[in-house]
């Protein structure tokens, strides 16, 4: 869990980086200041390499740690591939417009990976077509599938008082330790995608599910947590309910 959180914010942090460089150049290219483009290109040139090769190898880590890949991420790892070198090419040739579609391609890119949408949009609430419920903004497709199977407040209330306050404590300290990284202490902080469990439409058997399987950027817990301990946790997670 702490690799792919030490990964997520590597890549993003340098992915930053390598716009802000790129930008600038591009923005000499633009202004015609070919002596200080010169410059530039000759003074990052071992940054560029460090940059690309670091955008490849943590997005390949983060790709290839999701449960189930989605079509958003799966046309960003395309569009990064086909935007490094387009722009490589734009700057050192000094071609105004292969630079300008690079940084319009890399722009698009960190848009949809913000969004995680392809239309650069975050979904409203979608309703369900079985029970008429609506999924939140931060309710995933998967999620909005479940609701369905979402308990009562007063189911809910009685899952929670089957667990003993001392697995409850227990499994606040595994959350806090495991969980509270992503989620947030209240549940709302959403590091990497993470659900907001504040409105989660999970049913407790589902929350199990996901805890022991993981989900998205979320690995899988069943190995490290025995069941009492992921029933405890799931039921836990179900007190930060709104």
């Amino acid at each position: 869990m702490q690799a792919t959180i030490a990964f997520l914010h590597t890549h993003v942090l340098v992915v930053v980086l390598f716009l802000l460089l790129f930008t600038f150049k591009t923005v000499l290219l633009l202004l015609n200041k070919h002596k200080a483009l010169a410059k530039a290109r000759k003074q990052t040139r071992m940054l560029d390499i460090i940059f690309g090769t670091l955008i490849l190898v943590t997005g390949g880590y983060l790709l290839f740690s999701y449960q189930g890949v989605p079509s958003w991420l799966i046309t960003k790892v395309v569009l990064v591939l086909v935007a490094i070198p387009l722009g490589i090419v734009g700057i050192k040739r000094e071609n105004k417009m292969l630079a300008v579609l690079s940084l319009l391609i890399f722009l698009y890119i960190y848009c949809v990976a913000e969004t995680k949408s392809l239309t650069m949009q975050n979904p409203g609430p979608v309703e369900n077509a079985t029970t008429g419920a609506t999924a939140t903004p931060e309710t995933d497709a998967a999620e909005t599938g479940d609701a369905r199977l979402g308990e009562s407040k007063e189911l809910q209330k009685g899952i929670i008082g089957a667990i003993g306050e001392a697995q409850l404590a227990n499994a606040k300290s595994i959350y806090t330790q495991l969980c509270e990284t992503c989620h947030g202490a209240d549940g709302t902080k959403g590091l990497g995608g993470a659900a907001n469990l504040q409105v989660s439409n999970l049913s407790h058997n589902n929350r199990v599910n996901v805890i022991e399987k993981g989900r998205g950027l979320m690995p899988a817990f069943g190995s490290q947590l025995t069941d009492e301990e992921v029933e405890a946790l799931a039921a836990y997670t179900m007190t930060l309910k709104k």
